[in-house]
């Protein structure tokens, strides 16, 4: 009699592992459709971006700034450098660029 609950427990402890094993592939299938998802969704609003960057590439504006520094004439540049006009323009544009890397960092708003 023994003989026979312990084939009946061997078969219904197969028959769970069987289920767990068949959940665990359905899990798994399920996230691998969610990774392949949102892959395509990152490929997709990558070329839409790699057209932008394209279009906003064939746009030829030429910005070289020392162009415009030369067209300054020489008593104004001089005194622009006696008021530290220099200066302060690279102290705005090095705070610039700290403020907009800092807002690049997520949980780092500070400012905003």
């Amino acid at each position: 009699m023994a003989g026979i609950f312990q084939f009946f427990t061997t078969i219904l402890a197969k028959i769970v592992n069987f289920a767990k094993w068949l959940l665990a592939v359905f899990k798994q299938v399920f996230v691998d459709c969610w990774n392949i998802f949102t892959d395509l969704f990152c490929w997709g609003f990558e070329s839409v971006l790699g057209i932008a960057v394209g279009a906003l590439n064939m746009i030829a504006i030429p910005f070289n700034p020392q162009t415009y520094f030369a067209l300054i004439p020489p008593d104004v540049a001089n005194v622009m450098g006696y008021i530290g006009v220099p200066q302060g323009a690279a102290i705005v544009v090095s705070g610039l660029i700290i403020r907009f890397t800092l807002q690049t960092i997520p949980f780092v708003r500070w400012g905003s």
